[in-house]
């Protein structure tokens, strides 16, 4: 049961049941059980080991804008998390983490991950696309957020704040915040929004906007680039 939810992760997809079984010979991964709502990660604490989720459920929150915009997504297992904050300048974490559920987790500190890595050419390749996707998402808001009209540039924000694996996703800000953020007045933000909801991407409730169809927003952002 274990050795199928690793091989669903993708860190060790593409990998036969043997070389599985030759890294957690060799790797010493630790295991970790938690309750509902016990912490698994703080915001801020030095990220220095990779966390895969293999039973469960996990929140995780992050502030935007310097604690202005909070992004709240929910990921069940198997998933991998803190990959992201692993590498670079700055490795501390930028979000909260916490149990929805009993949770069962599988830590592996940095210097045995990359030990694991260097041992297979198949998860090497598997990190990296991992990270260049992240990349490659940013770059997406990036290159056309500013030219973009007001319910797209909102769209190319939640698309780049929001992970393609996640449930629930939740974003709660004032409005005066997201008007700043998207550089658009009172009006132009309450268009936004009701054109995504009436859309079927959105939901606004109680002032949270939950992205409830993010592959069918991500789908009509791509072809109206494509148009251009």
């Amino acid at each position: 049961m274990m050795y199928e939810l690793m091989l669903n992760l993708p860190v060790f997809q593409g990998l036969s049941t043997n070389k599985l079984t030759e890294i957690l010979e060799k790797i010493p991964f630790s295991f970790r059980k938690l309750r509902a709502n016990d912490p698994l990660v703080q915001q801020g604490e030095r990220c220095d080991e990779v966390i895969f989720l293999l039973s469960g459920r996990v929140r995780v929150i992050t502030p935007e804008m310097d604690g202005k915009v909070l992004v709240a997504e929910d990921f069940e297992a198997p998933h991998t998390l803190s990959i992201l904050n692993l590498f670079g300048r700055e490795t501390a974490s930028r979000s909260s983490i916490h149990a929805q559920s009993a949770v069962g987790v599988m830590v592996l500190d940095k210097n045995n991950f990359l030990r694991m890595l260097s041992s297979s050419r198949i998860m090497l390749v598997n990190v990296l696309n991992m990270l260049s996707s992240h990349a490659q998402g940013q770059h997406l808001m990036v290159d056309h957020y500013m030219e973009a009209e007001p319910a797209m540039r909102l769209a190319l924000w939640m698309l780049g704040h929001s992970s393609r694996p996640a449930k629930n996703i939740f974003f709660d800000a004032e409005e005066s915040d997201w008007c700043k953020l998207l550089h658009i007045d009172a009006s132009e933000l309450a268009q936004s929004v009701e054109s995504l909801v009436v859309a079927g991407f959105v939901d606004n409730t109680d002032g949270k906007l939950k992205l409830i169809d993010r592959y069918g927003l991500r789908l009509m952002v791509s072809s109206k680039l494509a148009q251009k």
